[in-house]
């Protein structure tokens, strides 16, 4: 059973058979039972960090009274009931909205732990800002600012592109030993800020007409010191 089912596994994409044959090779590959671990310490912090809200109770109602219809079939009647709640849901809460920075800080910490967790760290991987650059060409109607900074010991392995609160943002990757700091940037402004969640560091601050987020498990003054080299 090889090594790189081990995502499968925890996301129980394996057939019964496939199943038991990688518990079996985690129980013997000391690297698979750590990274088993890991796996799982990380998907409690995003459920810790991720926030969560409940449609208000007439909302439900309304949403039951309209499918009452679908009884004649219970099960797509569920599912159908399931997927408009959970719509509605989202949408009473963006009609409610948080102050726009919380969104964001939300939303960066969110998908720092989610590329952490799955195979979407880089769409480019490369330590060469020459060719990260123009990699972002053409994907988005901005120009990220790529910076090497590996003789400050934060060495540039790539970027991607994300999605976030409605907008489309570049997220420039690097390296602090073996942690990652993701640097999230669009063109924007707001007061900077400094915040501590589920063991994650986020600061946030603005330079000219970007904004940037940059959000890592490192410590706190070492992620302000990889922020004061990047600003040089």
């Amino acid at each position: 059973m090889s090594c790189e089912l081990l995502e499968a596994y925890f996301d129980d994409e394996l057939d019964a058979v496939q199943q038991a044959a990688m518990e079996r090779h985690i129980a013997e590959c000391a690297n698979c039972t750590a990274s088993y671990a890991r796996l799982r310490e990380q998907r409690a912090a995003i459920r810790g960090a991720a926030p969560y809200y409940a449609a208000p109770s007439e909302l439900r109602q309304s949403v039951r009274a309209a499918l009452r219809p679908a009884r004649a079939v219970p099960w797509r009647g569920f599912a159908i009931a399931a997927s408009l709640l959970l719509v509605a849901s989202v949408s009473w809460n963006v009609v409610q909205s948080r102050h726009p920075a919380e969104a964001d800080a939300d939303a960066v910490l969110t998908s720092h732990i989610r590329s952490l967790l799955g195979s979407h760290l880089l769409d480019v991987p490369s330590s060469d800002q020459h060719t990260v650059k123009p990699w972002f060409a053409g994907q988005l109607d901005f120009a990220p600012v790529v910076k090497d900074l590996g003789p400050e010991g934060f060495p540039l392995v790539g970027g991607r592109l994300d999605y976030l609160e409605g907008r489309r943002v570049a997220v420039l990757v690097y390296r602090r030993r073996q942690h990652v700091i993701n640097l999230f940037t669009w063109p924007g402004s707001g007061a900077e800020s400094r915040i501590t969640r589920n063991g994650y560091n986020i600061i946030h601050w603005s330079a000219g007409p970007m904004t940037y987020w940059a959000v890592s498990d490192v410590s706190m003054p070492e992620l302000e010191h990889f922020r004061q080299r990047y600003d040089q």
